[in-house]
């Protein structure tokens, strides 16, 4: 029964790390079940590797152009709600999860080092982010706004849980074929895709991206490395032209 709910949520278009949740609270319920004997003389299928997890390829996913950047901030900066340019830009500009900007309190911002800071999570380390001028512009909106410790709450006051969903539908107008382009498709999660990839392309090595995204192994950070300019032929190049001045030089001095 849970293969077939696996296969069903996969074709109806859920992501396999949804359906990985679906079926983790599953295994979760099943275990609470058995330790506390409301069932009997039961093995959990999910546990048991009966059912495998979907398996999740993040390996290649969409990122903006700095040109569909412009036009998206652009767009929703001229909608009345601004809550969505404001989450945008803290996602872009940080590359953070979405949790950690919605979880984000004053206490965790430094107005003076225009620092950042990221609290551990379970999926991420802790680190300080440098804030660009278009995140202090909106830092600064938000403090003139606050009525609570988060930075950026929900409209109660309370966290926000999830991306409006204004975010995703101007995305899709603004972007032909987006909803059809699968693991490319550009979502709020794509915003920090995009923030690594930009980093990677202007050269920044893979162990500053693994810092600025709070990864926690290298092993997550790796699929960025194709993007980052490739200096193997220029310092080959190098060292070839100086070792031909190096010889040059030497060859005169002989004659």
């Amino acid at each position: 029964d849970f293969e077939e709910l696996k296969q069903q949520k996969l074709t109806e278009g859920y992501s396999p790390k949804t359906v990985q949740h679906i079926l983790g609270t599953a295994r979760h319920i099943i275990n609470y079940a058995i330790k506390n004997e409301y069932v009997k003389n039961y093995t959990n299928p999910i546990a048991n590797g009966s059912v495998r997890m979907p398996k999740v390829d993040n390996a290649k996913l969409g990122f903006l152009s700095k040109g569909q950047a412009d036009v998206l901030l652009e767009t929703l900066k001229q909608r009345k709600e601004p809550m969505v340019y404001r989450l945008t830009v803290l996602l872009l500009h940080t590359g953070a999860r979405f949790s950690e900007v919605a979880s984000l309190t004053w206490n965790d911002v430094n107005f003076n080092n225009r620092l950042i800071f990221f609290k551990a999570t379970k999926d991420g380390n802790p680190r300080h982010i440098y804030a660009s001028d278009a995140v202090m512009d909106i830092l600064y909106e938000l403090r003139q706004e606050a009525k609570t410790k988060l930075v950026i709450p929900s409209s109660n006051g309370k966290q926000i849980e999830q991306m409006p969903k204004q975010f995703q539908e101007i995305v899709d107008e603004l972007i032909p074929d987006n909803k059809e382009a699968g693991k490319y498709r550009i979502t709020t999660h794509s915003l920090r895709h995009t923030h690594a990839s930009w980093l990677a392309m202007s050269g920044l090595d893979i162990l500053h991206i693994k810092e600025q995204l709070g990864h926690r192994t290298i092993q997550m950070t790796l699929r960025y490395s194709h993007l980052i300019p490739n200096r193997r032929d220029d310092v080959i190049k190098e060292i070839g032209d100086k070792f031909n001045m190096t010889a040059n030089a030497v060859v005169i001095s002989l004659i």
